[in-house]
């Protein structure tokens, strides 16, 4: 009789643990859609801004695509970053395998969407790039949806998807009024 009741409790305790493990992976598999990572814009940045320093004041610009341009800072040497450079949604070895072939990547192997017009002297509430998933500093979801922008200036705004629309209405007015330097 004690033996069946251990056998029963066991048998309790492995489905109250089966049922949680199962709830912790759909929590984990939502809230990190594309597994947890750590590409983040703050790494990003400081890059950025070494490659503008060697480059006259500009970002990497010129290129076919924004994410073939966001590449250069690979491909001139600056930063050996294909993991950075893949975002947080893309492969680090397709992006390391491109890099490698002295290739740029496109917008299906990089995960940032980056404005490469822009240089280190623009107006600072200037858009320079955001991740394409609209993902948190580690990966996650955003509770609210929308994206947390990376700005000229060196700041992050998270904003959410209700103000999405907004956003790039302020950007495209705030670009159509920005002072092209004389040198471009």
């Amino acid at each position: 009789m004690i033996q069946r009741q251990l056998i029963r409790s066991a048998l309790a305790i492995v489905c109250v643990c089966a049922v949680f493990t199962g709830a912790l992976y759909a929590w984990h598999r939502y809230t990190y859609p594309f597994g947890a990572s750590h590409c983040c814009d703050k790494q990003l940045y400081p890059v950025l801004l070494g490659y503008a320093d060697s480059n006259g004041g500009r970002f990497p610009d010129g290129e076919q695509t924004p994410e073939a341009s966001l590449s250069l800072i690979h491909a001139k040497g600056e930063h050996d970053c294909a993991d950075l450079l893949r975002g947080k949604t893309g492969s680090q070895e397709v992006a390391q395998e491109i890099l490698d072939q002295g290739k740029l990547l496109d917008p299906d192997t990089c995960g940032w969407n980056y404005v490469p017009v822009h240089r280190v002297d623009d107006d600072h509430r200037l858009a320079l790039f955001g991740d394409k998933e609209g993902l948190g500093h580690n990966g996650q979801r955003l509770p609210a949806g929308g994206h947390i922008v990376m700005f000229v200036g060196g700041f992050t705004e998270y904003i959410p998807a209700a103000r999405w629309q907004e956003f790039l209405a302020d950007q495209e007015r705030l670009q159509a009024t920005r002072t092209v330097a004389k040198d471009e």
